[in-house]
């Protein structure tokens, strides 16, 4: 039998696998950053970048309304100063006289043609119906001549045929028996007279002549039976048929015919009116060449577009002898006179700090010392391109050495003041119950919790947002919200050797309960949840 272990060695064995804890110290809180609340100067600006323009700008576009073959012989450099009427561009106009002397003949021949189309129309006009009806009076001449001829003519025929045999066959009978009766009279005499020969000789001639006379009447019946009368009946039915087939088809296509040729008559009237529109368009394409200067001014190559000089280099590639000029773009702009004014892309985030009339300090590229004092003169309403709006801006001054097409970095200031209670903007938290109330952290007595306060802000810079109300001067606020509670780390523990009876450490869930068997060196747990 086993014996159990006595219960001393029981509570030494316990001992033995009873686990140290050590109590872990809890991290010291990072100081929080401040900011001592004051009076700091406040401006709200806004950095742009601009193209200095003419007020006088024109851009120099032909649009023909027909020609586009615009090859360039010779063109006027760049920045040029031309007056109003100047040549600008010469174009090749040979192709283009050929067009517009191949349009005046084709007119000439179009008329003609027309002409010709309407007197054969008006002749169609009197002639169709004439032409229906004689097809349809021919139709029914031969529905007649069959019904008659089915009905009365043919048997006629075929009597008339057959008494025509009958009296061939009738004559020969006629013709011998006559010669028979003479030669039996004439065989009693003893000799014959010559009257009585000739009278013999001429019977008998009359005689073989009524045979062959029979001979052809009879073929004449077989062929008339056989060929003649069933050939005729059938020439006729054919007749009336194609009378009515002609009468049909004259129906038929007669008056579209007729419907056809006008058609043709008002197409040929609009392709007429379609080549002179041509020819007239041609001609005041051509009249609008060479390309001249439209007023007084400076050449320059490209176009302005969202305060950006473009197409420069591509225009000068365009205008050399050879190239192809582009009538529906602008290839050249005339830069007159006049006091130049800024314009300037502004971004959409940008916009509510360039309201029309702020003040803004200009400083050319070229010549940034001293800076050009301006005036924001408008903005455009709605976006000239994604996120994009358009300002213009006058100059107070006129500088002689800045031309057009120059750029500048601008300043517009939209509001300065020396002397504003303002605070950085990340000091400055959104409600979580109230998205349009603003509050800040106020620093209090050391070692207590910063409290909450309710702000009334005005408007804000990229760094500073103005207090207008909650806050007063030497007051001290967080820049930042406290970190969360941390909790702390689970105490240490370390195992005697002991523990390790079998050679591998217990699990975590067999030492828990050791170790809240020894409360004095431990840390009080949190309660649960």
């Amino acid at each position: 039998m086993l014996q159990r272990p006595a219960p001393l060695a029981l509570c030494l064995l316990a001992a033995a696998v009873t686990p140290t804890v050590f109590a872990a110290d809890p991290p010291a809180k990072p100081a929080a950053s401040t900011h001592r609340v004051g009076l700091v100067p406040f401006r709200i600006e806004a950095r742009l970048e601009g193209v200095f323009e003419s007020p006088t700008m024109v851009e120099v576009r032909i649009d023909p309304k027909r020609w586009t073959q615009l090859v360039v012989e010779q063109a006027v450099p760049h920045g040029t100063r031309v007056g109003k009427g100047d040549v600008l561009v010469k174009i090749e106009t040979d192709k283009l006289d050929d067009a517009i002397r191949d349009l005046e003949i084709g007119g000439r021949l179009a008329e003609l043609s027309h002409t010709l189309l309407e007197r054969e129309l008006a002749w169609l006009e009197k002639a169709t119906p004439r032409q229906l009806e004689f097809a349809s009076r021919a139709r029914r001449i031969a529905a007649e001549d069959l019904k008659r001829y089915e009905e009365k003519e043919r048997q006629l025929t075929e009597a008339a045929n057959d008494a025509s045999l009958k009296m061939s066959t009738f004559s020969r009978e006629n013709a011998e028996e006559e010669l028979g009766q003479l030669e039996k009279m004439y065989e009693q005499d003893d000799l014959t007279e010559e009257t009585e020969a000739i009278v013999l000789k001429r019977a008998r001639f009359q005689a073989e002549v009524a045979r062959l006379y029979e001979k052809f009447a009879r073929d004449n019946h077989e062929r008339a039976v056989a060929l003649g009368l069933p050939r005729r009946l059938e020439s006729i039915r054919k007749a009336a048929e194609a009378a009515a087939l002609d009468q049909e088809h004259a129906a038929a296509t007669l008056p579209l015919a007729l419907d056809k040729l006008r058609l043709e008559v008002e197409k040929s009237a609009h392709d007429r009116r379609k080549a002179a529109a041509q020819l007239a368009d041609l001609k005041a394409d051509r009249r609008k060449l060479p390309i001249t200067a439209p007023t007084d001014g400076v050449v320059y190559y490209g176009r302005l577009r969202q305060g950006k000089w473009i197409e420069g280099e591509a225009t000068a590639l365009r205008l050399r002898p050879g190239g192809q000029f582009d009538p529906r773009d602008t290839s050249i702009t005339i830069v007159g006179g006049g006091r130049l004014h800024l314009r300037s892309s502004v971004a959409e985030k940008d916009l509510g700090r360039v309201p029309v009339n702020a003040a803004a300090k200009i400083a050319p590229r070229a010549f940034p010392e001293p800076p050009l004092a301006g005036q924001v003169r408008s903005v455009s309403p709605i976006p000239i391109a994604p996120g994009r709006f358009e300002a213009v801006i006058d100059l107070g001054e006129e500088r002689p050495q800045l031309v057009a097409g120059m750029e500048a970095d601008v300043r517009v200031i939209a509001d300065f003041r020396p002397e504003v209670l303002a605070v950085p903007r990340k000091a400055v938290f959104v409600d979580e119950l109230d998205d349009a109330k603003r509050y800040v952290l106020v620093v209090t007595e050391t070692g207590k919790d910063p409290a909450k306060r309710t702000v009334a802000v005005g408007r804000s810079t990229d760094e500073l947002t103005e207090i207008t109300a909650g806050l007063a001067v030497g007051e001290e606020i967080l820049l930042e919200k406290p970190g969360p509670a941390r909790k702390e780390p689970a105490a240490k523990v370390e195992s005697t050797p002991a523990a390790k009876a079998d050679g591998t450490a217990k699990p975590d869930a067999d030492k828990a309960p050791a170790a809240a068997n020894t409360p004095a060196s431990t840390t009080p747990a949190a309660p649960s949840k």
